[in-house]
Parts: structure tokens; sequence; C-alpha cells
């Protein structure tokens, strides 16, 4: 017999996906879900690696939601072993210590390491986790590991919250090489919200957020199934829970010459962009874009007010997934033969094809460097300026160099393409 494990983090429960309205929007959506699948599927045991709970959104917010979910998997007897993270290392002791929550179990409060054993169809696991007590925290977790704490004839999996490979973080530092001399053969990880595996042997894994909280956070979303058998390692399967998925998608319209024809380009990539992914959004109830039209083309005027209607583009999938775009942005070159050969001239097409080659091959030029300094100085102007003094830091406007040159360059490449356009037109 076999123990069946379902385990995620980072639903930051009262939030909601960004740029979408509607239930399903709202972290609760998915934590139903998640509940509903231990149900249907036998789960035996939920496994939570932190920031359950938002920390702008805490105990008022979660208290309800969270605490429903617990007395429906206590009526159907999952256990449920976690950790807390930065995001909710007061606000989770609290919520489980104010119900009827002895099938919870908080591991390593107070930040020190902790075991539990999971016992089932005579087969024991044991799980062992470190919570944070604080919201800051700028030492690895495993500066304090003790492997004593262990029994060595279990299979043992860890819980634990932190910023892997960031040795200067304040959401506990982990060292990769440390979790690995652990001899632990399955750590569960939360903080970062992409789903991502860092290691193979051990195995060390990042759940990801089971829901997509922003275009930030694009591709599958959902918690791992983990099926646990004696003396064989742990079948890991992520499942699909997100009502939202966010995608990127590149569109070449080299050639393109009027509104109908943009517009053809772009409903047909989507739909086929959606249709090769199929498989994978049965539980995705709203599929949304960001479109870069990529390619050579000398409208860029006309291309930039056909591409304003995009955003009104919706279609549906035969998976009832909706399908809508966020944003569409242009990072088209201008249709030139040779480039080097115009930035020869002495001409204004020449000034902007020399900046752009500058760009592309690193180089040094005097005009680039000024325009790198005005950008830089006016990007630092904005940032404080005082209608930005209330944004916080991730939404302030990034002000390096190599973002000033791909500004410079995507300004350029549009001049370029209206005085082609212009020189090429009849009068």
């Amino acid at each position: 017999m076999s123990i069946k494990i379902l385990a995620t983090a980072d639903l930051h429960l009262g939030k909601q996906s960004s740029d979408v309205t509607g239930e399903h929007a709202s972290t609760k959506f998915t934590l139903k879900r998640i509940v509903k699948y231990c149900i249907d599927k036998s789960v035996d045991v939920l496994l939570l690696c932190g920031d359950i709970v938002d920390w702008d959104n805490r105990f008022f917010e979660a208290y309800g939601p969270l605490q429903n979910a617990f007395d429906t998997l206590r009526e159907h007897e999952v256990e449920v072993y976690l950790v807390a993270g930065n995001h909710d290392f007061d606000v989770l002791p609290q919520i489980i210590r104010t119900g009827n929550n002895e099938h919870v179990h908080l591991l390593g409060s107070n930040e020190k390491w902790e075991v539990q054993e999971f016992t089932k169809h005579n087969q024991t696991i044991q799980f062992v986790g470190w919570s944070f007590a604080h919201r800051y925290v700028n030492e690895s977790a495993l500066l304090s590991w003790d492997a004593s704490i262990l029994n060595p004839n279990y299979q043992t999996i860890g819980l634990l919250h932190g910023d892997v490979g960031s040795y200067k973080s304040q959401y506990g530092p982990i060292n990769l090489d440390q979790l690995r001399r652990t001899n632990i053969a399955l750590w569960l990880l939360g903080h970062i919200h992409k789903p991502q595996q860092l290691a193979e042997h051990p195995i060390v894994r990042y759940t990801g957020s089971p829901q997509a909280l922003s275009a930030k956070e694009p591709g599958l979303h959902g918690p791992l199934l983990i099926t646990v058998v004696s003396n064989q390692p742990p079948h890991i399967q992520q499942i699909g829970m997100s009502p939202v998925r966010y995608e990127n998608i590149s569109i070449d319209i080299t050639g393109v010459a009027n509104e109908e024809e943009i517009r053809n380009k772009v409903v047909y990539s989507l739909k086929e962009d959606a249709e090769n992914m199929i498989t994978e959004l049965e539980e995705v109830l709203l599929l949304v874009y960001d479109i870069t039209l990529v390619g050579k083309n000398n409208r860029p005027r006309e291309i930039d007010f056909w591409s304003r209607t995009f955003v009104e583009h919706t279609d549906r999938l035969e998976t009832g997934t909706s399908i809508s775009v966020r944003g569409v942005k242009a990072e088209i070159s201008p249709e030139v033969t040779n480039l080097s050969q115009l930035a020869q001239q002495s001409s204004p097409a020449g000034l902007l094809a020399n900046t752009i080659l500058a760009i592309e091959e690193g180089r040094d030029d005097p005009f680039l460097n000024d325009l790198i300094t005005e950008w830089t100085n006016k990007i630092e102007h904005a940032n404080r300026a005082g209608v930005y003094s209330a944004l916080p830091r991730e939404r302030k406007l990034e002000n390096t160099p190599e973002m000033a040159r791909i500004a410079i360059k995507d300004e350029c490449n549009r001049l370029l393409g209206e005085l082609l356009n212009q020189i090429s037109s009849p009068n």
C-alpha cells in the first residue's frame, strides 16, 4: 500500500490574481479546489510549506476559509503538516490554536527543527520542518540542523520556507549543498512562486504557488501529488489546479501590411498556442496572454494603433477556458537591407542605425552614452517624484544601463521604421 500526499506553498490567502475579476481570481477558490482534491483522491496528508496566508490580509481575511478547510479535512481524516513562512509566521499559529485542529501539525515553531511521524497501512513517514517566528530571518535554518532527531528507519520528507542561493536574503537564506548533505530523500520548499526542481539526488523542489498571482508567474501552477511506497523513491506529479494561467507569446509580424492581416495573425497564433497546451488547461478558467510583436516592419505607428484593440480580444476553448489579452508591446525592427551600410550615412536614418548597432554590438558610442545618461536621469527623477513615493519597490521603474539600452533600442527601431516608411511612401 502507498501513502498519498499533496504538497503546496505560497497560497497567500487574502490576495487574488492580478488583472482578473470574478470568484476564481481569489486564492480562496484554489484552497477549495485543494481540499476537494484531497477528498476526491483519498489523499492521506496535506503538506503546506509556508505563506499560506498573505501578510497584508492576515487573520480576518484568512481565518474563515482556512479553518473551514481544516474542518473539512478533519472530517475526511486528512492530516495536515505545515511550516510557517515570512508572511504568516504570526497568524498561522493563531489560527491553528483557535480552532479544533488536533490533526493540524505546525512543525518547528520558535525556529527550532521538529520531526513528527505519520503512520498508515503499516508504513511510517516522518516529516521534519522549521518555521519562521519573525518576518525577517537573516540566517539559514540549516545552521541549527540536527540529524539526530530523525529515525533512520523511516523515510523522511523535509519542509522548509526560504530563499535558496540568496545568501544575503532576509527571508531565510538556504544553501543548496547544505540541504543535500542532510541525506533526506525529499525536500519541499516554499517562498519562490515558480514551481521548479533544484536537485535530483536528493530531490529538492519548490512546490510553487498553487494559483498564479500575476503575469510574472507564467506557466502551469498547482500542488504536487507525492506517492510514497516503502523502500522506493517517492513518485511526484504536478497537478494543474490554478484557475488562472498567464502566458507570454511572441508573434512575428514581418510583412504585415494592414490591420486585418495583423489581427488574423494574432488570433490564429493565440488559438494555436493555447491548443498546444490543451492537456494542461482542464482546470484553467482564464488564460491571460501578454503579446510581444516581433519581426521586421516599417509601420510602427500603424501597428501601435492597430494593436490597441487586441486587449478586447476574447476566445473560448473546448475545455471551457476563456482566452484574454492583458497587454501588447512591439519589439520590431525596421526593414533594412543593410543596417551597417545605412549606419555610415550622415543622416538622421544613419544616426539611428548606428545607435542600434552600437547597442547590439556592445560598443562604446558618444551619442549612445549621452542618451543613456539622459534616460537614467529621467527615470531616477520619476522614481523620486511624489507621485511614485507610495509605490512598493517592485513597482518602481527599473533604472539600469541595461534597461536604458533596451528602451533606447526600441525607440530607435520605431523612429527608423517610421522614417524609412515616410521616405518610401509617395507624396
